[in-house]
């Protein structure tokens, strides 16, 4: 029984990994138009998000996978330009970094504990 689950346990081990997913798009005027699921490869371990900015004004949202990344953002006179990068599945759904559940439930109980908290105060 112990060699099975070995076995088992190795078996399991040597699966390949289920390949990342991230939203892809290309210079769209919209979050809504960035819903594409694209399969990323085995190489590709980040999502990305670039948003453009240009006189305030026209935004160009561009969503995909990438090997490398790194979050960066520069201003330019005539506009600003922000990546951001993440690595959970569709982590870059509409912005660089999507609230995964667990944050989510952690940030409502802290708020909820300062309200309660903070009415017994007064």
């Amino acid at each position: 029984m112990k060699a099975v689950l070995a076995l088992l346990a190795i078996a399991l081990a040597l699966q390949p990994g289920a390949a990342l997913q991230c939203y892809s798009c290309t210079a769209q005027i919209s979050n809504q138009d960035c819903q594409n699921v694209q399969n990323c490869s085995q190489k590709e371990t980040y999502c990305w998000t670039s948003r453009v900015r240009a006189i305030g004004v026209l935004k160009l949202i561009s969503k995909g996978c990438t090997s490398e990344c790194v979050d960066d953002a520069d201003n330019y006179y005539v506009g600003k330009k922000n990546i951001t990068c993440c690595t959970t599945d569709l982590c870059n759904a509409s912005r660089g970094y999507a609230l995964q559940p667990a944050t989510t439930v952690g940030v409502l109980t802290v708020l909820i504990g300062l309200l309660l908290w903070g009415s017994g105060q007064l």
